[in-house]
């Protein structure tokens, strides 16, 4: 396994010195024009109250007025909440779910999601990827917001967000380039922070020498606003000598009122320091990643006829590598990337039947690096997206997204799906779309002694078509089946000639790719506060690449994957929450983890006991050795508000 990851692909590193000053010139003029248009736009026509779908508690309603400290985003669409629902497969997993399930950090929330693969390398770093696509092709968003990093992929998940802070995990599975741009491949991630009031504090301990601590709560401020902190501190020993890991995440989020609509601010930092031996080669390595985050939206009134959000937003990325854990002076990465800028949304009911989102945005990425030198690069991108109901009862998606990079130039994502409701819970669904991958720095510019990175590199291109069916019963339960198929070109990897292992392992767009598919995502709620969600996903893959070259690591999805959530109340007050995972990657053995929770009140609060990898499965890692063995963890909560 170690043979097919490359020597220090995709490393970065931490820069430690202040945040430039870079001027926003873009991002600015977008936040000043969203300030300005509210006062230009009329306030008498009323949005229709049946238009607008809005969320409250963990149900979304069609047919109540959105009102300011509602939630409008909702993953892949701009328009309206229950779009996406209708013709695209989404699944939402709400706070009530999460908090059942056994999982330590935010990232870990993501194991059980249907058609995912969670690659952990330790408790530290981990890769998601989404219907057999890339870590590299999956987009991950928190609020709306960009957090794939422009260095590598593998820092994606490199989030700022204690576990306390996740209100609901949306995932869009396919492509949605058309709205979000560049890695929107495989599909879409959006983790979305809690907004309202109440206070919580947690503490776990366990195998592997790990302990957590963490919490988070609301304070009303004047003015009807309101701020929320959260904090969050893990570490463990490792489950293998090499991963010992320490966490530190913090999080600020404050809404208020302002200018007749909301204004949202969010900052957050995460500190990550680990051991990393195998993770990119066979050394004894160790690093220390921070992530910060900070970011400005405000959103007019959605009774005004035009509704309009403008936003800005920056993130910093710093990874410090050490090649050698005891030898400081040897080889070392250290690399620090940035992004800044802002995007504005504009939003309109033309008619009765239609709903309509535009705008833009810019961004700009810089990258301070002792491996890939001194970068940066500008984006830009325009966007609209319409929603309209026809008659019989369909209802129509369609998106359209220009990207211009510095580098790479142009890629234009257009995408069309539609919903058919037959009748009340029985509805068919169909989408066809674009989607893209622009090349990462290391991709191109990564240099050592056994590898060399192309600049001149394309982006990735592919072209997705999907059908489904969804069925729902008033008792509860819902069925939801797709198909899909997936075309892509030029995807990028590290390739060297097949027959000279002494060669070096070069980055081209070498491969043609076909992907096909099928998933089930069914859910059973009666009454008694049973749960049970099922997940399968069947892919195939035919591959065309050149014959005299060897392909190193794009193509090695999960082939089968099959999911099971279980949460049951056994007496009234002993919870059981059960998650299992069946998979099978192409040429490997398949594998089955299983993880249980139990949970009580006791004393005030709510204890609960961990068992982790009951079958105790040693199927291999990304690194190629086995994963976490049998663990047990003890936990207990306290809540209010």
């Amino acid at each position: 396994m170690n043979a097919m990851i490359p020597f220090r692909l995709l490393s970065a590193g931490i820069r430690r010195h202040p945040v430039t000053a870079n001027p926003l010139p873009a991002s600015l003029l977008l936040l000043a024009t969203g300030l300005l248009i509210p006062a230009m736009a009329p306030a008498v026509a009323q949005t229709p109250a049946d238009s607008v779908p809005t969320f409250q508690g963990d149900t979304l309603h069609v047919g109540d007025t959105l009102h300011v400290g509602d939630t409008l985003h909702v993953v892949g669409t701009r328009v309206s909440a229950d779009l996406p629902e209708r013709t695209r497969a989404v699944q939402i997993l709400h706070r009530a779910e999460l908090e059942r399930s056994p999982a330590r950090n935010a990232v870990e929330l993501l194991s059980w999601v249907t058609g995912a693969d969670l690659g952990a390398r330790s408790r530290a770093q981990a890769d998601l990827s989404l219907r057999g696509a890339g870590f590299e092709q999956t987009l991950i968003l928190v609020d709306g917001v960009r957090m794939n990093d422009p260095q590598t992929g593998h820092f994606n998940l490199d989030l700022a967000l204690p576990l306390d802070e996740v209100e609901r995990i949306e995932i869009l599975r396919g492509p949605a380039s058309s709205l979000y741009g560049s890695d929107a491949v495989g599909g879409v991630v959006n983790l979305v922070t809690r907004g309202g009031p109440g206070w919580s504090v947690r503490g776990e301990g366990g195998s592997f020498g790990s302990a957590t601590v963490g919490g988070g709560g609301s304070v009303e401020l004047p003015g009807a606003a309101r701020l929320r902190l959260s904090g969050e501190w893990d570490r463990t020993d490792g489950h293998r000598p090499g991963t010992d890991a320490e966490s530190r995440l913090g999080q600020a989020n404050l809404r208020m009122p302002l200018g007749g609509g909301e204004l949202r601010a969010q900052a957050g930092v995460g500190d990550r320091a680990f051991g990393a031996r195998d993770f990119y080669a066979v050394f004894d390595s160790f690093e220390e990643t921070r992530t910060t985050t900070l970011g400005v939206g405000w959103r007019s009134d959605p009774t005004r006829r035009l509704m309009v959000e403008p936003r800005v937003d920056w993130r910093r990325h710093g990874d410090d590598f050490l090649l050698e854990r005891d030898n400081p002076a040897g080889f070392r990465n250290v690399h620090t990337s940035e992004r800044h800028g802002g995007e504005l949304t504009l939003r309109t009911r033309a008619h009765p039947r239609m709903g309509i989102a535009w705008g833009g945005g810019a961004w700009r990425e810089t990258l301070s690096s002792t491996g890939l030198g001194e970068r940066e690069e500008g984006r830009q991108a325009l966007f609209a997206e319409a929603d309209i109901t026809l008659p019989g009862a369909v209802r129509t998606a369609l998106g359209l997204r220009l990207d211009r990079h510095d580098l790479w130039g142009t890629a234009v994502s257009p995408s069309v799906a539609a919903g058919w409701e037959v009748r009340p819970g029985l509805r068919f669904r169909a989408a066809l779309a674009d989607a893209f991958r622009g090349p990462t720095w290391t991709e191109r510019h990564y240099t050592d002694p056994a590898h060399r990175a192309r600049p001149d590199l394309d982006p990735e291109r592919s072209r997705s078509v999907e059908a489904g069916v969804r069925l729902e019963s008033a008792m509860g339960t819902h069925v939801d089946l797709t198909l899909f198929r997936r075309s892509s070109r030029d995807l990028i990897d590290w390739a060297r000639p097949l027959n000279d292992p002494s060669a070096l392992w070069e980055t081209r767009n070498l491969t043609r790719a076909v992907f096909r598919g099928a998933e089930v995502d069914a859910a059973w709620t009666p009454a008694d506060g049973t749960t049970l969600r099922v997940g399968a996903t069947l892919l195939s893959l035919d591959a065309v690449a050149p014959g005299d070259l060897l392909s190193k690591y794009a193509l090695r999805p999960l082939t089968e994957q099959f999911t099971v959530a279980l949460d049951q109340r056994v007496g009234g007050r002993l919870g059981l929450s059960l998650r299992g995972i069946h998979g099978r990657r192409p040429g490997e053995r398949d594998w089955r983890e299983v993880d249980l929770r139990l949970e009580a009140p006791l004393a005030g609060a709510r204890w609960h006991l961990d068992l982790r990898n009951l079958l105790g499965s040693d199927h291999p890692d990304l690194t190629g050795n086995a994963v976490p063995g049998r663990a047990v963890y003890l936990g207990v909560r306290f809540a209010g508000g």
